[in-house]
């Protein structure tokens, strides 16, 4: 059996004794958690990374105003990416960085994993869609996923609505990211919700139906 053939064993077999009863967290918890990837940290300001961000066409997230995407310039060994920097709490500062590889085969999914796990311990499994060829693991660093630092590795082999085929990892301060939320909160506690500008006539059910 070649060593490619073992690394989803291995992961398997680790992932198991780790869900056991009365096991000990995965050694992320303990481990120094990274913070760059690529030439790109959390932490780091948008401004000292003009020659990697297009900072031109920076936009709000629809559904969460607080925080600001950043698409990243071509890179070598990755097919796309953006950070996402602080919109409320902080200015401009890096709090995730989402990768796509330009490698998108299951084989560098596995490789990356295995490299992963010796250096930070056991992760979590994430569970994806059932109908999509899904693997996603996680790296938690810190006591909980709310305040600390993480990274996701996902491989979708046929890709998805929202995602298309291929290999990402993700670095994500969520401790920032939820004082971001914390911050907008707190502007808008107790403002009238803005109403939309379109349409001036009430609507009805037409109005949410295609015709």
């Amino acid at each position: 059996m070649t060593c490619r053939r073992l690394v989803p064993l291995v992961l398997t077999a680790a992932f198991a004794l780790a869900a056991l009863p009365g096991r000990p967290a995965p050694a992320a918890a303990a481990a120094k958690a990274p913070t760059e990837i690529a030439g790109l940290a959390i932490g780091a300001d948008a401004e000292s990374l003009r020659d990697r961000l297009d900072l031109s066409r920076l936009a709000p997230l629809w559904d969460r105003p607080w925080l600001i995407r950043a698409n990243l310039k071509p890179t070598k060994g990755f097919s796309a990416g953006y950070v996402i920097l602080g919109g409320c709490a902080t200015t401009n500062r890096v709090e995730r960085v989402r990768l796509k590889y330009k490698d998108g085969s299951l084989a560098l999914f596995n490789k990356l994993a295995k490299e992963l796990t010796a250096r930070y311990g056991v992760p979590l499994p994430v569970t994806g869609k059932k109908d999509a060829k899904y693997k996603g693991l996680r790296w938690l660093f810190g006591t909980n996923k709310a305040t600390g630092l993480d990274i996701l590795l996902e491989h979708f082999e046929n890709g998805t609505d929202e995602e298309t085929a291929g290999n990402i990892i993700r670095l994500t301060d969520n401790g920032a990211i939820a004082q971001e939320r914390a911050c907008y909160d707190g502007l808008v506690r107790g403002t009238p919700e803005p109403q939309p500008a379109f349409p001036l006539f009430d609507i009805d059910d037409s109005w949410l139906l295609p015709k």
